[in-house]
């Protein structure tokens, strides 16, 4: 086992959440009176997506009951000290979508791929192993992977799962970011969605990059797999000969609930990233 940096220690040797044993139990006899399954829709630039046949595309969400979600909040919270790579962003402390994005503004070539049932493709003994390997105890192990997984995988609506998640996937991601710093690539990870980058062309490493991804046991979505040139939507921001843009249809829906927010943030960012850049 590595040893632990400053900060993992820490994690290591703070209080851990006490977690109810009688909530074990239930876990164990009646996990679904612990989650309310729902369906809601899939949104992509202020509107809902549609797919081929019409039909708004929905997303599944496994939301917790208050008693489990509050736990899994307090797992949350410790979960977090765990150092990630640096090429990791989504649901990573005070690093967002722009932040991602704007690792790739220097690029000319790009590929983006989606990961399949990115959390549905998480085990439960993927959990367990990636707790034991961050230097929990078996107990602990145990009893986090019982109340942060649903039937035998990490259910998409709890507050544990995309920390999880991120810890299952950051040996991968190590791999991935070897791989291409050995070949001046930019990579970049947010929850399942991978971007690559570089000024030169690189569709010769494609497929080897794809077969990490398989060889590390998770699925690509082959039809969300794209290498473009010169522009690129990367995590809902557009880089583009090296600079940044919103959609059109962002701009359009301004006046959205959200929207505003959203791209005044994006905005004040890229404004300090530029004055940066220009005092640097």
């Amino acid at each position: 086992m590595p040893t632990p940096d400053p900060v993992h220690f820490y994690f290591i040797m703070r209080p851990k959440p006490v977690i109810d044993h009688a909530l074990i139990k239930q876990i164990q006899q009646r996990p679904d009176k612990l989650y309310h399954v729902y369906y809601q829709p899939k949104k992509k630039f202020g509107s809902p997506q549609i797919g081929k046949d019409g039909a708004e595309l929905m997303r599944k969400i496994t939301r917790p009951v208050d008693r489990l979600k509050i736990i899994q909040q307090q797992i949350h919270t410790c979960l977090k000290e765990i150092k990630l790579p640096n090429c990791m962003y989504g649901g990573v402390h005070e690093r967002t979508n722009f932040d991602n994005a704007i690792s790739h503004k220097g690029s000319r070539y790009f590929l983006t791929i989606d990961l399949r049932n990115f959390f549905g493709n998480i085990s439960n003994s993927i959990v367990y192993q990636t707790l034991i390997n961050n230097g929990f105890s078996w107990k602990e192990a145990r009893e986090i992977t019982m109340v942060s997984t649903y039937k035998g995988a990490l259910p998409q609506g709890a507050p544990t799962s995309t920390t999880l998640a991120n810890l299952s996937f950051a040996p991968t991601a190590i791999i991935l970011e070897n791989f291409c710093r050995e070949r001046n690539i930019t990579f970049t990870v947010f929850v399942d969605y991978l971007a690559f980058s570089s000024s030169q062309c690189f569709e010769g490493d494609i497929s080897k990059i794809l077969q990490i991804i398989k060889d590390s046991g998770y699925f690509v979505n082959h039809k969300k797999v794209h290498y473009k040139k010169n522009c690129c939507e990367i995590t809902g921001l557009y880089v583009n000969r090296g600079k940044l843009s919103l959609h059109k249809n962002i701009l359009a829906n301004v006046n959205k609930p959200g929207i505003k927010e959203y791209v005044d943030a994006v905005k004040n960012k890229y404004d300090k990233h530029k004055k940066a850049a220009q005092l640097s």
